[in-house]
């Protein structure tokens, strides 16, 4: 019985290890997709106080998040 609760202690714990590390890999490519979108946009639309530049912003970048299969 005590071997069972170690071994059930055990693989819990390398289940929520395995758990945090995904979580963690996944920020990371969506952190490395962000940049990557925002770099786009603001090369293809400079600043400007203009609102129509604002607006061409958003719905790039939430494109090209889209497009990388992320949410915007």
């Amino acid at each position: 019985m005590k071997a069972r609760n170690m071994l059930l202690t055990a693989m819990l714990a390398g289940l929520s290890v395995a758990s945090f590390a995904s979580g963690v890999e996944a920020q990371s490519r969506r952190d490395a997709v962000m940049q990557r979108c925002i770099a786009q946009v603001m090369a293809q639309y400079p600043f400007s106080g203009d609102q129509s530049v604002q607006q061409s912003r958003t719905a790039a970048y939430k494109a090209c998040m889209i497009a990388a299969g992320q949410r915007p």
